[in-house]
C-alpha cells in the first residue's frame, strides 16, 4: 500500500479530502442561505405565526398595534398567562444574522351596526427583506381558514392587488405596502372609504390606473 512518508496511506488521506468535501458541500448550503425556496417557506411560517399573535393580542387589547414585536414575545395570553402571544422572537432566514424586525401593523375599527359593537382587526405584515427576495410575501390562500374580519379581507384584497401589480419588482412592493400602511395609520376615514369603494386605497397607490383622488387626512 502506498504510504507518505509519515506513513499515512494515500487512501486514508484521499478519504479525509473526500470527507470534508462533502462536509463542505452539505454545509455552504446552510452557511450561504443558498436553499432560496426553504427560506421563503420558513420566512411565510414566520409571518404566520406573527400574524397570529398579533391578530389575538388585538382581540384582547381592542386597540392598533404599532408593531412593536417585543410586546408579543413579553406579554402574557389573557386567558393562558403561562404563555406568551410569541413564543419567541422571529426573523427571515435570508439574514439570519442580521436580527431585523418584520414590519407589522395592526389596525383596529369598532363599528357600530345598531345596539351592537362589531369588532374589527387587519393586521399588515411583511418581511424586511422583501425588496430582495419579493417572494417573501403572505399568500392570499393563508387567510381562508383564519376567520378574518371584514377590515382583514380589505387588507388581505389590497396587498394580494398590490403583489400582483408590483410582481418581482420587490422593491416597488415594499413602497407601496409602506404607503398602504400609511393610509390605515393617518387616514381615520380609511375603513369608511373601503366599505364604500373597494378601489378607494388602491386609487391613491395608483393614481395612473385609477385617477386622481383624495390623499389621506393628517
Amino acid at each position: 500500500m502506498l504510504r507518505n512518508q509519515s506513513g499515512i496511506s494515500v487512501y486514508t488521506v484521499l478519504s479525509i479530502i473526500l470527507f470534508v468535501a462533502l462536509v463542505f458541500i452539505l454545509a455552504v448550503p446552510n452557511f450561504y442561505n443558498l436553499d432560496k425556496e426553504k427560506n421563503v417557506e420558513d420566512c411565510i411560517n414566520n409571518m404566520k405565526q406573527i400574524w397570529v399573535a398579533t391578530t389575538d393580542y388585538m382581540r384582547d387589547t381592542n386597540a392598533d398595534f404599532s408593531g412593536d414585536i417585543s410586546l408579543l414575545t413579553k406579554t402574557p395570553k389573557v386567558n393562558d398567562p403561562k404563555n406568551k402571544y410569541l413564543q419567541n422572537s422571529l426573523y427571515c432566514p435570508e439574514t439570519s444574522r442580521q436580527k431585523t424586525e418584520y414590519i407589522v401593523y395592526g389596525k383596529y375599527v369598532a363599528e357600530q351596526i345598531g345596539t351592537e359593537v362589531k369588532h374589527n382587526y387587519g393586521v399588515i405584515i411583511f418581511c424586511p427583506n422583501l425588496a430582495k427576495f419579493p417572494k417573501h410575501i403572505l399568500p392570499k390562500a393563508f387567510y381562508e381558514n383564519m376567520d378574518p374580519t371584514q377590515l382583514q379581507n380589505y387588507m388581505i384584497e389590497d396587498m394580494d392587488y398590490i403583489d400582483k401589480e408590483t410582481g418581482s419588482n420587490g422593491a416597488r412592493k415594499v413602497e407601496l405596502l409602506n404607503k398602504y400602511v400609511e393610509i390605515w395609520k393617518t387616514d381615520t376615514n380609511a375603513f369608511t372609504k373601503r366599505k364604500e369603494n373597494s378601489t378607494a386605497l388602491r386609487a391613491i397607490l395608483f393614481p395612473d390606473k385609477f385617477g386622481a383622488v383624495e390623499t389621506p387626512a393628517e
